[in-house]
């Protein structure tokens, strides 16, 4: 087992990273604290793949819990579904010594998140990610938000969990499209912050490989993640706010999130590197490293919709890479990101 610790408001909140986890969860959340009655919400397939694990892993630790099976996806259905979550905990009077265990993606666990938080109840809150996206990304990010309607901003708050617990296993479950999503977020992490990482995934061979070495390859985004203090943080931004563009503009129907910030990340690093931000030849090995994964290299995009996403996403300051391995943000041009996307061969992936 491989523990991280974040800091996140006074006290922080740890991340255990153990394979077959998932049939210790009640175990490993009764040696971390007296966890009182459980909620466990789970999303619908997840709980069909792994629920009865974790309810007979609370059995066996005496835990008295109940159950919730939570059904939403991205393209509709997650303020009924928050609803149903808040409902549940009302119902149980979940309160202070008490947990919401969420079990399911990135959605599920900002889900869970935004719940707890602006329910005002004061329930610890463990997160157990079952995607390769919620493994390696979300899990430190503390910005909760849920899905109001495909395209538009999505409400959220900042609230950290108390305890993440992470089955590298889970990931081996996933299709190959969701296994791909989730490596644009790890490859992101490597060119932002850790060259070696990036060597590691220049090196692998496809997802057997990956597999073979999963609990080095989320034990080493999340601890990217979690060094980066302050305003070092917003380095993980690479590429994200041309893959925000691209989801509004294609209206959250084609391209999957890691997916669209690994197109975003290369579409930049193209263009910086034009203009000499950038070592000559990054941007090639991004793209080599994106083939190695099967990540996509272009997508359709109508140009008037992707120049309004463009301009609602529009930011004073853009993490850029200078090397692989090394990001800095910068102060560039308002159009800067247009550019980005429609020119230095970035035009040849949108249209």
């Amino acid at each position: 087992m491989q523990s991280i610790r974040v800091l996140a408001g006074k006290t922080g909140y740890d991340i255990l990273i153990e394979s077959g986890l998932l049939g210790r969860a009640g175990e490993r959340l009764c040696e971390r604290f007296a966890p009182g009655r459980v909620l466990l919400a789970a999303a619908e397939p997840v709980d069909r793949l792994f629920g009865g694990r974790v309810r007979r892993s609370l059995e066996a630790m005496g835990v008295e819990y109940g159950a919730l099976t939570v059904h939403a996806d991205i393209s509709g259905g997650t303020l009924n579904a928050l609803n149903d979550m808040t409902r549940a905990m009302a119902q149980m009077k979940l309160g202070e010594g008490d947990t919401l265990m969420v079990l399911g993606g990135a959605m599920m666990c900002d889900m869970g998140a935004f719940a707890l938080r602006n329910s005002r109840r004061r329930a610890r809150l463990v997160q157990v990610p079952t995607t390769l996206l919620g493994m390696a990304d979300w899990a430190v990010d503390g910005k909760t938000a849920v899905e109001h309607r495909p395209g538009t901003n999505m409400p959220g708050s900042f609230f950290a969990p108390d305890l993440i617990l992470i089955d590298p296993q889970a990931a081996f479950a996933l299709s190959d499209r969701q296994f791909e999503n989730g490596m644009g977020e790890v490859i992101k992490c490597a060119c932002a912050a850790d060259a070696s990482m990036f060597r590691m995934l220049e090196s692998l061979s496809g997802r057997s490989a990956v597999e073979a070495r999963m609990e080095e390859v989320i034990w080493s985004s999340l601890s990217v993640k979690a060094s980066l203090c302050g305003e070092e943080r917003a380095r993980m931004r690479l590429g994200h706010n041309l893959a925000y563009a691209i989801e509004m503009a294609q209206h959250h129907r084609l391209l999957m999130h890691g997916e669209a910030v690994a197109l975003g990340m290369l579409a930049v690093s193209r263009y910086s590197e034009c203009l000499g931000i950038t070592a000559h030849g990054t941007s090639q090995r991004i793209e080599d490293c994106m083939n190695r994964y099967h990540l996509p290299l272009r997508t359709s995009v109508e140009r008037e919709e992707m120049l309004g996403a463009l301009r609602s996403f529009s930011a004073p300051q853009c993490v850029l890479l200078e090397r692989v391995g090394w990001s800095t943000v910068r102060s560039m041009e308002p159009d800067f990101m247009e550019r980005a996307w429609f020119g230095a061969r970035g035009g040849e992936a949108n249209d």
